[in-house]
């Protein structure tokens, strides 16, 4: 028992050590050597983050990004058990500490949650529809379960981050979603219109023309020829790119 917690003691020890750079006599290991650990573990983790968010770290210089990561590294300990999830805790710590960073750049929320959702989009577990699908133009939409709507207040999605201007402050819609064959994370910027359809089209398949018809309903517009030719281009390349899976047999 005393040796299980001598060892329990001396891994805490390192551990502490790779995550804080403060060193104290560990018994079995070489202070010397110690600070390869400290190295690799560093970098593992500085790697694993820059993969997650290539898109903050393009928009941070080198020396924010290396103060971001290192504070992380040494004041938060990491429970996520999975190297993957890992990035997740950094986007969480940030809001957490409310960290300057996001007063220097006030749409990085947005766009550290964005590059997240994509990656927990990609490695999620298949989500089956509840419903038959065709191939075939008949039958009712049924929408691609493996999807993110979302809301945002600066247009990460449409332009580089560092040409957003604070004044662009807004609503911005988004629906992200997994394509099923191969994986492939799409993005798709909405109007409330569009918001509003793809909700009804989440709670029950609907046919085209119903979809339309109701959503035009929640806005008390006339369903007109053109209304009618935009929509069924939205839902055509819907279609196309799986946001909408198919259609019920």
């Amino acid at each position: 028992m005393w040796l299980k917690q001598d060892t329990n003691d001396a891994q805490s020890a390192l551990a502490s050590y790779c995550r804080t750079g403060n060193l104290q006599d560990i018994p079995g290991v070489d202070n010397h050597n110690a600070r390869h650990y400290r190295r690799l573990v560093y970098n593992i983790i500085d790697g694993s983050l820059a993969s997650a968010y290539p898109l903050t770290r393009n928009l941070l210089s080198p020396e924010e990004w290396d103060e971001l990561v290192d504070e992380f590294f040494t004041r938060h300990p990491c429970q996520s058990p999975q190297v993957w999830t890992m990035p997740k805790e950094f986007y969480e710590y940030i809001l957490e500490v409310k960290h300057p960073v996001l007063t220097r750049y006030p749409f990085l929320q947005d766009l550290l949650w964005m590059e997240w959702l994509e990656i927990e989009l990609y490695m999620m577990e298949d989500e089956k529809s509840p419903y038959l699908l065709n191939r075939e133009g008949n039958g009712s939409l049924v929408l691609n379960p493996e999807h993110r709507l979302i809301m945002l207040n600066y247009p990460v999605y449409l332009k580089q981050a560092s040409r957003i201007d604070p004044d662009e402050r807004g609503n911005y819609y988004l629906v992200m979603h997994r394509e099923p064959e191969s994986g492939k994370v799409h993005f798709t910027g909405l109007s409330v219109f569009y918001v509003r359809m793809l909700e009804h089209l989440k709670s029950r398949p609907y046919s085209m023309d119903d979809l339309i018809e109701r959503t035009a309903r929640d806005f008390e517009l006339p369903v007109e020829k053109r209304l009618i030719e935009n929509l069924r281009k939205f839902i055509e390349n819907a279609l196309n790119s799986k946001l909408i899976i198919g259609f019920t047999n």
